[in-house]
């Protein structure tokens, strides 16, 4: 016969005090299945500029034209770099054990998150001047 469990049982995710370390993990998945389903439209954008010196013309104007489509551009890129920094963490930290304790895998959450938000300062500056 088993045992009744009586741990308690909190599914509300947004009461969870979860470690920096937690929430840079789900955000790596986020981002790596973000994209993951981009991927298409960045393979399908870069054949059109490929195709002719007209199509690329066409969508240099459309992306200087359209707010909507630079803001897509820049949260994909965001959300790319964001995965790579996290995944160059991640293999830091099994190649050669940085991060393993709970400070120093703190340290480099927040170098990532710090990263992170510099590239992405940068990449901004640049598609909205």
């Amino acid at each position: 016969m088993t045992e009744k469990d009586n741990r308690p049982v909190n599914l509300n995710l947004l009461t969870i005090n979860l470690p920096i370390i937690g929430i840079s993990s789900i955000l790596h998945r986020i981002s790596g299945l973000a994209v993951f389903i981009c991927f298409p439209l960045l393979v399908w954008l870069f054949h059109i500029s490929l195709e002719s010196e007209e199509r690329f013309s066409d969508l240099q104007s459309f992306f200087q034209g359209t707010f909507l489509f630079k803001l897509m551009i820049f949260l994909i890129f965001v959300g790319f770099i964001y995965h790579l920094l996290a995944g160059i963490k991640k293999l830091l930290g099994e190649v050669f054990g940085l991060g393993e304790t709970l400070k120093s895998g703190n340290l480099l959450t927040w170098i990532v998150f710090g990263l992170t938000f510099i590239f992405s300062a940068i990449f901004l500056m640049g598609i909205f001047t």
